[in-house]
């Protein structure tokens, strides 16, 4: 039963992250400079290894970055305060912070 519960939310959520990415170019606009100066509140929680739950997400795939945040600003994606991070971000802010994550090492 679990595992079809699993799988039910794997699909769901990759079905909303593939609508995300057919609704709007998300990394359009990226400025790694900006991105590196927006960098410092997310890494107050995203530490390069953490054993608190919350991932690593030096050297993630940008898209993968881009498409989180923006299903986090959109409330798609349950955690209060990704979703109020989120909030706050434009569009430029998010493909920034997306291609700066992308480029450091895992």
């Amino acid at each position: 039963m679990v595992k079809i519960v699993f799988k039910f939310f794997a699909v769901v959520s990759y079905l909303l992250i593939f609508r995300v990415l057919l609704a709007e170019p998300l990394l359009d606009g990226a400025d790694f400079d900006y991105g590196e100066y927006l960098s410092g509140q997310c890494v107050t929680c995203h530490q390069s290894s953490s054993d608190k739950g919350i991932p690593a997400i030096n050297g993630a795939e940008a898209l993968y970055i881009a498409k989180r945040l923006v299903l986090y600003k959109n409330k798609e994606l349950e955690n209060e305060v990704m979703q109020l991070v989120a909030s706050a971000l434009d569009k430029e802010e998010i493909a920034s912070l997306a291609i700066y994550f992308n480029s450091l090492e895992k």
